[in-house]
């Protein structure tokens, strides 16, 4: 039980909240690209792409893995806040 609250797991769970937040986002601008008269192919190919990427990377988290969990939260962490109050 000592694991299921320790404080990795509680950050695990914050980096994967950061990256399904920005992987959100991309699906709202996916969405909005789509719905336009002539979609760019080229901008839904990019954002399929981050999405993927993305993706893969919250899916290949180690929730043991403390250093690789703060890395996502430092270096995703200021772009989901920075989407959502805008």
């Amino acid at each position: 039980m000592s694991e299921l609250f320790n404080r990795t797991g509680v950050r695990y769970e914050v980096a994967c909240d950061v990256l399904g937040a920005i992987i959100a986002h991309h699906s709202e601008a996916l969405a909005l690209e789509r719905e336009k008269p002539i979609p760019d192919d080229a901008v839904v190919a990019g954002i399929e792409a981050d999405k993927r990427a993305l993706r893969a990377l919250r899916d290949g988290l180690d929730p043991k893995d403390a250093a690789a969990i703060e890395t996502v939260i430092q270096q995703y962490g200021p772009q989901a806040r920075e989407l959502y109050q805008q």
